[in-house]
């Protein structure tokens, strides 16, 4: 029998070889598709999804598990496409972001959760018009439409979109908005269905209207993920020695990690980081989700005195410094 835990941990810890020689394998002892699919694949992103919801993996390390989920979906794919097979998706979900934003980060890792609960997604990608929602929606038949968009100038876009599904034979389709300026109030003001605050949330949410799940509660991400209580001074000696990576895009820092023997603390870098990378890779073209990824690595593993919590922060002191 397929070691389905086995597969979970897999997709947690971004292993895209491992997943697909595990889907091959399962697929070559007689399970179907929708089994891998379900004990496999989306069991392992949905904890992947509520680790990220309370800040014990950030956005970086949510790009490297899809990924893996996606090389197990790709072994699916045709197999669940295939004419006669049972539709066992959570929902059709179309997602674009609106005209003249430019930005898709945000967007792609909302698309890969969203695979990863189930959904059929279809991206029509950046700068999109009323027009092209429309025609996308008449092809693709979705359940939802997701718009994005990360300028203050653009937002008031998607009141234009949702004003063009107002009408007799799209009223149906549920609209739900995301993006750095989006509240739930504008999305109230405007008329969206609901707000995902996060990759998260939207997931939560898109689930929620297609009767899936629960209502979405609010999630407010912070900048380090929580952590057990730390071990006394007496348990780690006089001379605590910590090990450190730090993940990077191409060489700009994303995230730190300090652990020992007792503990591990994992510490987001301030916003302009984060805004940095995405200016960068909006510059060089590198937005599409698996080339996004592909530019993130880990530095080799290192060592310093001093407790994970005090390596993390000095390190997160010293990037800072170099990148004001």
């Amino acid at each position: 029998m397929p070691d389905y835990a086995l597969m979970n941990q897999c997709i947690y810890d971004g292993k895209a070889k491992e997943v697909e020689q595990m889907t091959q394998a399962a697929l070559a002892e007689g399970r179907t598709a929708q089994e891998i699919l379900q004990d496999g694949l989306i069991a392992g992103m949905s904890v992947v999804g509520e680790d990220f919801k309370h800040n014990i993996l950030y956005v970086p390390e949510v790009l490297i598990a899809a990924r893996a989920m996606k090389a197990g979906m790709a072994v699916l794919k045709p197999l669940l496409s295939a004419k006669g097979a049972t539709d066992t998706s959570s929902g059709r979900l179309l997602m674009g972001t609106v005209r003249g934003d430019l930005h898709d980060i945000g967007k792609n890792l909302v698309c890969m959760m969203a695979e990863g609960a189930g959904f059929i997604v279809k991206d029509i990608g950046v700068d999109q018009s009323v027009e092209k929602f429309a025609a996308a929606a008449e092809e693709f038949k979705p359940d939802i439409i997701g718009m994005s968009a990360l300028l203050t100038t653009t937002m008031t876009y998607m009141k234009t979109v949702i004003d063009g599904f107002n009408v007799p034979g799209r009223d149906h389709i549920k609209m739900a908005i995301g993006g750095a300026p989006i509240s739930q109030m504008f999305a109230d003001e405007i008329g969206a269905d609901g707000y995902g605050a996060d990759a998260s949330s939207a997931v939560d949410l898109f689930l929620y209207l297609v009767g899936k799940g629960e209502a979405p509660k609010a999630s407010f991400k912070t900048g380090a993920a929580p952590v057990k209580t730390a071990p006394t001074a007496a348990q780690r000696g006089p001379n605590p020695v910590a090990r450190f990576q730090v993940l990077y895009w191409q060489n700009l820092a994303a995230e730190i990690k300090a652990w020992d023997d007792f503990e591990e603390i994992k510490v987001a870098l301030p916003q302009r980081f984060a805004d940095r990378i995405d200016a960068t890779a909006q510059r060089l073209g590198v937005t599409k989700g698996d080339d996004y990824i592909a530019q993130l690595r880990w530095s080799d593993e290192a060592e310093r005195p001093g407790t994970p919590t005090e390596v993390a922060a000095a390190l997160k002191a010293e990037l800072e410094a170099a990148s004001p």
